[in-house]
């Protein structure tokens, strides 16, 4: 059985410097990318070859690499974020590419959903992306 929201926010931050805007925009993520991953009817394999707390990991993982993209993106370096292949291959090295597709596929399914809700969002946790968010107090995490 899952979890209402197994992803917790102290994963995204270990001191209070870090609970910044970014941060806290890569949790929503990981949440989302969660989601699309516990319904996806493509990714039912995948979901059942691994236990929750897996799921819960390579989400995480996931997100916190999208960092990178989302620098990358805001530095000029790259034209747009972009989902990479060795993000997943970094979680799981054995994974063959026709596997990795799908996951893919709905990392930007769950970025597309996450992005169009930040356009009318005030918050801005890209375009202040280093700015101490308090949502993370805000909200607490069962068992904390």
């Amino acid at each position: 059985m899952f979890e209402v929201d197994p992803i917790k926010k102290k994963y995204f931050y270990s001191n209070k410097q870090e609970q910044t805007k970014l941060n806290w925009f890569c949790y929503e993520y990981a949440f989302g990318l969660y989601n699309k991953i516990r319904n996806g009817k493509s990714l039912e394999k995948f979901r059942n070859s691994n236990t929750q707390q897996q799921l819960i990991d390579f989400c995480v993982h996931y997100s916190k690499k999208m960092k990178e993209s989302v620098y990358m993106r805001l530095s000029g370096i790259e034209q747009a974020v972009v989902f990479e292949e060795e993000y997943v291959q970094e979680f799981y090295p054995n994974m063959k590419w026709q596997q990795i597709k799908p996951i893919l596929k709905i990392a930007m399914e769950a970025w597309d959903e996450l992005t169009q809700i930040c356009v009318s969002c005030p918050n801005r946790c890209i375009s202040e992306m280093n700015e101490y968010c308090h949502m993370f107090d805000m909200v607490e995490d069962e068992g904390e």
